[in-house]
């Protein structure tokens, strides 16, 4: 875990939760390659000013303390955070412990105030997250007014019935990894654009998680609602496809 303020110099890794920043997640493979990086740093940039959080590095800085960071640190396969907060930038890294993994879920009520933004300041959804096993759980958010599920504290959600695939699209966080999916999901099913509300949950066959860290994976349970999955086929077909877009990028 290491931190430096705008002006390049290293400083103290502030614990993140509840305080005013933003954050994003990246993949680091082997060879140092990390799948869209431009894109999670874009999105990044432009989340710290929808923030207004007084500084915008751009991705030159970032770029060159993640290296840095990889480097000194001797990392390979792992899974990295970077924070900008409003006068420093913080990266830490974790095990690759969820990918393609069976997940449980269990229900959150919670309402993102910036549902577009990964935000540091949502200590109630982020910093409950060492409450789980994050290999093989997450938190599933349904919002308190209108109890529909919209995504996972770490994940993007695809709800499968028959052939087509109901992909929630407003309230959520635009995930990197759904948007290159739908594409390539568009060639063999129909896409529907909409939020599940909770009593319609015993619709779906599947329901799969998509994400950095667990790539694409399948719920397992929701046991609050009395769902179970009944079927892994459509999880093996859009695991297949992210694990060649992966590759693709890889080249």
């Amino acid at each position: 875990m290491q931190a430096w303020t705008e002006s390049g110099d290293l400083t103290e890794h502030p614990e993140p939760w509840g305080i005013k920043g933003t954050f994003s997640t990246l993949r680091l493979c082997k060879q140092n390659h990390i799948p869209f990086l431009n894109l999670y740093l874009n999105r990044l940039i432009e989340s710290a000013k929808t923030l207004q959080l007084g500084w915008y590095p751009d991705q030159n800085f970032i770029k060159d303390k993640l290296f840095e960071y990889i480097s000194q640190n001797s990392l390979s396969e792992k899974l990295i955070r970077i924070c900008l907060f409003e006068n420093m930038i913080g990266i830490c890294d974790r095990a690759i412990i969820s990918d393609g993994k069976p997940v449980e879920g269990w229900l959150i009520n919670y309402k993102r105030p910036i549902p577009s933004i990964k935000s540091t300041f949502e200590k109630e959804l982020y910093g409950r997250l060492s409450e789980l096993d994050l290999s093989t759980e997450d938190w599933f958010i349904m919002d308190p007014k209108d109890n529909d599920i919209r995504e996972t504290a770490t994940s993007n959600l695809i709800f499968v019935r028959e052939n087509e695939l109901i992909i929630p699209e407003k309230k959520i966080l635009q995930g990197i990894v759904i948007n290159k999916l739908i594409p390539e999901l568009k060639k063999s099913f129909t896409i529907l654009r909409q939020i599940p509300k909770d009593y319609e949950i015993s619709q779906f066959s599947e329901i799969l998680l998509c994400g950095t860290g667990r790539g694409v994976a399948p719920l397992q349970r929701l046991s609050e609602l009395g769902w179970s999955s009944n079927s892994n086929d459509i999880f093996l077909k859009v695991r297949s496809l992210y694990n060649m877009l992966i590759s693709l990028d890889n080249a």
